[in-house]
């Protein structure tokens, strides 16, 4: 049974700020990526701690644990560096019997056969219910749009399921509960 997981969107190439996540969340069972891995994009400026190899090289050590999509900035290339055969635009996951819809956020889905919703894309944090399903949005931790210093998601199953938006401070800035 998984008992945590990582949620994530936007890294953007920093690997201080991933490396900072990963300090925060701990031993994690699973870590969702919901896009944008490498590249900063043409709109964004370049982030703090911005190595794309290294970021990519992180990400190769974890594939083992990595359920991710691709996101509107990823390229063939990115796939290349982290040796993952392939990032689908959407995929629907069933993890301990939940159904988690995971997409970036910049092409429209079809969400009505999941529980869980996780999209980036805005760099904003969003946790909500919403017509019986849990919507979670992690935000970026590299370029947030919002008034935080970055966020990321944070899954945990008990006898229910408890997600968390956390800063990088590791302050808890919203928790929902599921089941």
């Amino acid at each position: 049974m998984v008992k945590r997981i990582l949620v994530v969107s936007d890294t953007h190439g920093s690997i201080v700020r991933f490396n900072r996540i990963l300090e925060i969340s701990g031993n994690v069972d699973l870590i969702i990526h919901a896009g944008d891995y490498l590249y900063h994009g043409p709109r964004n400026r370049i982030p703090e701690g911005y190595n794309p190899a290294e970021l990519g090289a992180r990400f190769k050590m974890l594939r083992d644990k990595l359920v991710g999509v691709r996101g509107n900035c990823d390229a063939d290339v990115d796939l290349m560096i982290m040796e993952v055969n392939e990032l689908p635009w959407h995929r629907l996951e069933c993890i301990n019997s939940m159904r988690f819809l995971i997409y970036h956020g910049h092409r429209t889905v079809e969400i009505d056969d999941a529980n869980v919703v996780i999209s980036g894309h805005s760099h904003i944090h969003e946790l909500k219910k919403h017509d019986g399903k849990l919507i979670l949005n992690p935000g970026s931790p590299s370029l947030p749009k919002d008034s935080t210093s970055g966020t990321f998601g944070l899954i945990e199953f008990g006898k229910i399921m408890s997600v968390y938006i956390y800063d990088l401070n590791g302050v808890i800035l919203k928790r929902e509960v599921l089941g």
